[in-house]
């Protein structure tokens, strides 16, 4: 039998297998996991009301980008829309991400970037952002 003889693909970081061969790097996709009781069609809207907000405050897009780190964070932390939060929740993630020192620069935007969302975007004016 004849060998055939293949084209040599171009490939990004090939690795040499057992038999001399090589192998394209294979593109790794990170999975996300979604909590099935949070309603995304909610959080997204939430999601384009909160940069909009900013926007209109004339915030510049680092600190918008900041901003959405920051309530994206809570998010995850809770596995629920931020809507459904209540103020003490927020407070005891507060309380842990302060235990937790942090920088004093990296807790103050933590705590304006929530307060900006939850009396923004949300319009709760909770005592705990009330408070110095």
């Amino acid at each position: 039998m004849a060998k055939r003889k293949t084209k040599k693909k171009d490939t990004v970081n090939p690795k040499p297998d057992t038999k001399g061969r090589t192998m394209a790097k294979r593109k790794i996709t990170k999975r996300i996991t979604v909590n099935p009781k949070s309603d995304s069609a909610s959080v997204n809207a939430l999601k384009c009301q909160f940069l909009t907000d900013m926007e209109l405050a004339g915030m510049a897009a680092t600190s918008r980008k900041r901003y959405l780190y920051v309530v994206e964070h809570l998010i995850r932390y809770y596995w629920c829309s931020p809507a459904e939060l209540t103020e003490q929740q927020v407070c005891d993630y507060i309380l842990e991400y302060h235990r937790k020192g942090p920088a004093k620069r990296t807790f103050r935007l933590t705590h304006f970037g929530l307060r900006f969302f939850f009396r923004q975007t949300l319009g709760l004016d909770w005592d705990l952002f009330k408070k110095k």
